[in-house]
C-alpha cells in the first residue's frame, strides 16, 4: 500500500478553496493558512469575540510550530480579538486591510500587540485574495 495521505495536502496547497463567507468556518479553518516556518518558535493564544449575527467565541493557539483552532474561549489569551462577524471576514478575504480596520475603529484588541504584528506574518492569504496594504 502507498503512502498516499499527503495527496488531499498537496492538492489543498495548488488549488486552494474559496474562503468561507461565514465566520466559524473561517476561523476554525485558520490553521490551514499557518505558516509554521515563518512562525518559528513563536508562541501566542489568540481569542476573538465576535459580534454580529454569527456571534461566538474562538481561539487560536500557536506552538511548537504548529496552529490549533478551537471553538470557546482560551483560558488565558495573549491577545483579545473583538470583530464583529463581517468586518474579520473582510480582513481574511483580503478585501479590508486590518491595519486600517484597526485604526478607523472597526475592531478592537486587547493584550500583546506584538502577536497582532506576527498574525500578518504568520497567516497566508489565500491565492487570489487581494492584499490591500
Amino acid at each position: 500500500m502507498t503512502a498516499t495521505w499527503w495527496l488531499p495536502l498537496v492538492y489543498l496547497k495548488l488549488f486552494p478553496p474559496e474562503l468561507p463567507t461565514a465566520i466559524e468556518p473561517l476561523l476554525m479553518g485558520m490553521p490551514l493558512a499557518f505558516d509554521r516556518k515563518a512562525a518559528g518558535d513563536g508562541r501566542a493564544v489568540i481569542q476573538f469575540r465576535v459580534s454580529g449575527a454569527e456571534a461566538g467565541d474562538y481561539h487560536l493557539r500557536v506552538e511548537g510550530g504548529r496552529c490549533r483552532s478551537f471553538a470557546g474561549p482560551a483560558p488565558a489569551p495573549d491577545l483579545v480579538v473583538h470583530t464583529p462577524d463581517t468586518v474579520w471576514i473582510r480582513i481574511a478575504r483580503g478585501e479590508l486591510d486590518g491595519g486600517r480596520a484597526l485604526q478607523d475603529g472597526l475592531y478592537r484588541v486587547e493584550g500583546d500587540l506584538a502577536v497582532l504584528a506576527k498574525m500578518d506574518e504568520w497567516f497566508t492569504p489565500p491565492r487570489g485574495a487581494r492584499r490591500t496594504g
